[in-house]
Parts: structure tokens; sequence; C-alpha cells
């Protein structure tokens, strides 16, 4: 998700192109390199704490980004790459805590076009024992579901020059070896559950090296972006190294990811009794 503009949106093609004429456009050799086509995912798990009730409590955050073949007339995988069709790098960030008796069960798929990083469609959903909530996004139409009062279901534009906060795991790496752009538009998660405030958040971009960044996956060589407006803050440290895997992310809540494991994998295909066992012990 590469910006261009951050002048109101466009549509093209059911796309939805994020950018600025006068923003720096990023490196997006990440997105190109062949990496993504030997017909594996990269395969992230994070210990969380994630802030909530005013509590900290621990949970387990799994991020996948991975190629695939689009169906541009249904906006879904094709089964198999088309002359009509291109590529995408779908990012999959699903996200379970456990809260006293009961579960969050949180999950958004984002995915850009791998050739110029639009945005092409973006779904979330989050449930709990008191309810599911749901939204999801194609052709420049936001549409969310919720059981909250006041909330319900409904349906509105994409707003103008917005990047999805959910999908920034994956758009902000085209900055990791560039400057950012001054500021940009951030739309709040969707995998959050609630929908009562869907404002667009203008936030200044700081990038800083970090020579050393310390988690339980290692010790690394880091670049952190640092999205803010206001006292509130989004800060995110990818591994300085193509294709820039999120290592570390913090907001002003309190709530933080730190990389356990990662790999290239044929995750879909690790579904038998044992496969678990790939899984760091303390997060299965």
């Amino acid at each position: 998700m590469r910006l261009k503009t951050l002048i109101p949106t466009a549509v093209l093609g059911c796309g939805v192109l994020m950018g600025a004429a006068r923003a720096p456009r990023g490196t997006p050799s990440w997105r190109h390199s062949p990496l993504w086509d030997d017909g594996r995912a990269e395969f992230c798990v994070y210990e969380v704490t994630w802030a909530r009730y005013r509590n900290r409590y621990a949970g387990r955050a799994i991020l996948v980004a991975v190629k695939e073949p689009w169906a541009p007339e249904l906006d879904v995988k094709a089964d198999h790459p088309r002359a009509d069709g291109f590529d995408v790098l779908k990012l999959n960030h699903a996200r379970d805590v456990p809260t006293g008796i009961y579960t969050y069960h949180q999950m958004a798929s984002v995915y850009v076009r791998r050739d110029d990083g639009t945005l092409r469609k973006w779904s979330a959903t989050s449930s709990e024992l008191c309810g599911i909530s749901t939204a999801d996004m194609t052709g420049g139409v936001l549409r969310t579901r919720s059981y909250f009062d006041g909330q319900g279901d409904r349906t509105r534009p994409w707003p103008q020059g917005a990047m999805p906060e959910d999908g920034l795991p994956l758009a902000l790496r085209d900055y990791v070896s560039q400057e950012p752009p001054a500021s940009v538009q951030v739309f709040p998660s969707l995998m959050a559950g609630r929908f009562a405030t869907l404002d667009v958040r203008t936030m200044s971009v700081r990038r800083t090296r970090r020579d050393r960044v310390e988690v339980p996956a290692g010790t690394f060589a880091g670049v952190e972006i640092r999205l803010q407006d206001g006292s509130g803050f989004l800060a995110y440290t990818f591994d300085a190294r193509a294709p820039h895997l999120l290592l570390h992310f913090q907001d002003a809540s309190g709530t933080e990811y730190r990389l356990a494991k990662s790999d290239r994998l044929v995750y879909w295909e690790q579904h038998d009794p044992g496969d678990e066992s790939w899984l760091p012990p303390e997060l299965r």
C-alpha cells in the first residue's frame, strides 16, 4: 500500500489508490522480490500485551503475508492465475486474547496489488461472548455490521486518502529504507470490533534507525516508523533487512507485540495433530 497522494482517494478498477503527488513514494522493492514467488508465506507469531478494560492481558497474534492470484470480477483469491487477473499480497492479522472467562478472537485481511500497492480489499471480524462485529471494504465502499447500540449496520464511502490501520504492518515497509511522507491519514482498525467513531486520523510520521531491537525471536537491526497525533501514537519497528517483517509494535494504550518466531511456511498444510509444535510452547 504505497502512498502516492494525500488528496482525495481515486477508485481505479475497483482498487483504492492511496498516495500523494508531493510525498515520497517509498521503496516498493520488497513487494517485487522473487521471495514472494516461492509458494510459501511469511508466518510470524507474536507475544501480545493487549490493553482492554483498564487492564493488560496476555495473548497471541499471528501475521501472515503471502502472494496470491486475484480474480478481479469477484474480488477474491483466484484458484489459478488468469490473463485478466493480477497478483496481490495478502496480510492476515489474527489476534486471540483471553479476558476473564471469555476470549476475544479478532482478525483482519488486507489485500493490496503487488505491482502498484493499491488497496484492493479489506475485511475484518471481532467475536467474543457478547457478539460479533464485521466489516469489509471493496470498490471504495465500506460496510460495517455491529451488535453495539448506536452502530448497527452501516454503509459509507471509503474516506479520502486513508490507509487502513490493520494494513500498516505491510504498508509501512515501503519506508523502511527511505524517508516517509511528513504525515499520513489512517483509518482506525476494523478488527477492534467497535465502530462508534470511524474518523480518519492525520498522523505525523517519523522514521528512526534502531541498531539493537531485542524481541523473543532474537536481536535485530531495525527501523521504527512512528505515527503520532497529539498524545496518541502507533510505533512499528521493522527488520532493517528486506522483506522488513514486523519485529515490534506498540501504541499509546499500552498494547504491544513482540516477535516470538517467524519462518516462510506452507502453513495451510500444517493442520494435522502435532503440527502445532512449530509454535512456541507458551503461544500454542
